[in-house]
């Protein structure tokens, strides 16, 4: 059984890449960051540890039997390629605490005004007065609909708890009537949307959910806050930035965006709309998951699922 990691080990993932050779001697596990090795790696290769693959890849690995991401999202697998061929398909979801974290951290920047603050302070300027334009808003207490109750969604209903909030969920199938730290669920997007005060989007993104949040959604959000640490293009970017512009929505802290640098060593705008210019929007590069706790969690934990492939693929030998 040949087990193929296609990225550079650093010296964890070393550690754990000798670690696994001792534990499974018959195994065989091979590395390969050069892009040109690749296709070549994968035709021996029983199961692979990646962040990417393409579908013209997974047609050249004809003995792959197992994918396994280091990290949450899908989006980068051509995912029914992936059942067609009945290639089992490990992720982690340990991060979601830490995703969960920041995501609070930014509604809670958002709503407290604390960025603008800080930046007029450091011009000297004194936002004191009493008066509605230098007031900032509470979360205690406000209703927070969250779309997406997977691991990351649940942790974000757990720390709205903490602020007396009550707690919405968006879900397609509402049959489950009791969700831990969920007042309500709902199946009506066009309810969640008008009833929540602070909407977390912590959606991946698939055929469904792209561009869920359109402007029929957004333009019944009026006076309300958007924090998205999901996928970008679950929110629709034109709709996004019209509804903060014309100043329906009160404002939106984005960790999750429509353009991405990729290999560019040169600033990159991260979005195809001027953002940048609204004052109502509080940016994050897709960081939500980058302290050193999130970042040795997922490790650890893909580390286990390398450990449950090579068993599950041994019984099925």
């Amino acid at each position: 059984m040949n087990i193929l990691f296609l990225f550079t080990l650093d010296d964890r993932w070393n550690e754990h890449f000798q670690k696994l050779k001792s534990e499974f001697p018959e195994t065989e596990f091979t590395a390969v960051s050069d892009p040109e090795g690749r296709l070549e790696a994968l035709k021996t290769a029983d199961a692979v540890v990646s962040g990417r693959l393409t579908e013209s890849e997974i047609n050249e690995a004809l003995k792959l039997k197992a994918v396994i991401v280091p990290f949450t999202g899908l989006n980068n697998f051509p995912v029914d390629v992936l059942e067609q061929r009945n290639i089992l398909i490990f992720n982690t979801h340990a991060n979601a605490p830490f995703v969960a974290e920041h995501a609070f951290s930014l509604a809670l920047a958002l709503l407290g005004r604390i960025p603008e603050f800080h930046d007029d302070l450091k011009k000297g300027i004194w936002s004191r007065s009493h008066e509605s334009e230098d007031l900032w808003t509470t979360i205690r207490g406000k209703t927070i609909g969250i779309s997406g109750l997977g691991h990351i969604g649940l942790n974000i209903a757990k720390y709205a708890k903490a602020f007396d909030c009550k707690v919405l969920g968006l879900k397609r199938n509402t049959e489950k009537k009791k969700i831990e730290n969920v007042d309500e669920l709902t199946g009506d997007i066009k309810y969640f949307a008008e009833t929540g005060d602070v909407i977390f989007a912590a959606l991946p993104l698939s055929d469904t959910t792209k561009n869920m949040f359109d402007w029929n959604i957004l333009k019944e959000m009026k006076g309300k806050y958007l924090v998205n640490v999901g996928r970008g293009d679950t929110v629709n970017e034109e709709a996004l930035y019209r509804a903060l512009k014309e100043g329906i929505l009160a404002g939106a802290a984005l960790d999750v965006w429509y353009k991405y640098p990729g290999k560019n060593p040169e600033p990159v705008y991260p979005a195809n709309l001027p953002f940048w210019e609204l004052p109502n929007v509080l940016f994050s590069p897709h960081k939500s998951s980058h302290t050193p706790e999130a970042v040795n969690a997922m490790i650890d934990d893909t580390v286990n699922n390398i450990r449950k492939a090579v068993l599950l693929l041994k019984e099925q030998a």
